[in-house]
């Protein structure tokens, strides 16, 4: 393959140095962006709320009547407890995860038969959060919230186990499940931090 030449005018015309043309320029782009309010927040003292789809720390929805009707389907297998994690350990989740050893999931068999879950870790230390552990849950237990603050001083505080998982998604439903799910709050937030976007077609 043939290298490409580039003609660049190797010097300034006279003009262009005693009125330090190319200087004017690129001050312009500073002067320019000097005036407007920048997108950046001052965190922590300033918060944004990540749009619903956001993918932060994860949770467990509960056993609270809302359940899907694949999950209606097999419950009589299941042994729940009304506000307690719907997982039906199927390991769905950890056969679709690209890291599967961030999962410990334990289930027993109760004495009437149906099985119940009685450990589900998540070590998010292992954690690539790209969702496809929610998207291959068959029975919508596990989702992602909105939590993102999640550095700590130990490598335990990273572990979520069962009754975190659900606290996370209880918290996350009451306070944003009747948002719309879009990634902007609204137009008028998006168009706050990015200004007003026209759309081509």
């Amino acid at each position: 393959m043939a290298i490409k030449k580039v003609d660049r005018k190797a010097f300034l015309n006279i003009i262009e140095t005693v009125l330090f043309l190319d200087f004017i320029k690129g001050l312009s782009v500073t002067l320019k962006n000097l005036l407007r309010r920048p997108i950046t927040t001052n965190y922590p003292v300033e918060k944004l709320t990540p749009p619903k789809r956001y993918r932060g720390a994860h949770g467990h929805f509960v056993w609270d009547g809302t359940e899907p009707d694949s999950l209606r389907a097999i419950e009589k297998f299941m042994s729940f407890e009304k506000g307690k994690s719907r997982c039906v350990a199927c390991y769905m989740c950890q056969t679709a995860c690209p890291m599967p050893t961030l999962f410990r999931i334990e289930a027993v068999q109760m004495p009437d038969g149906t099985k119940k879950v009685v450990r589900f870790d998540m070590n998010l230390l292992n954690c690539l959060f790209c969702g496809l552990c929610v998207d291959a849950c068959p029975v919508g237990c596990l989702t992602m919230t909105d939590l993102y603050e999640l550095a700590g001083y130990s490598r335990r505080s990273a572990v979520l186990k069962m009754d975190k998982l659900e606290e996370n998604a209880i918290d996350w439903k009451k306070r944003r499940g009747n948002d719309p799910d879009r990634i902007w709050i609204d137009d008028e937030h998006r168009e706050r931090l990015w200004g007003k976007i026209e759309w081509s077609g």
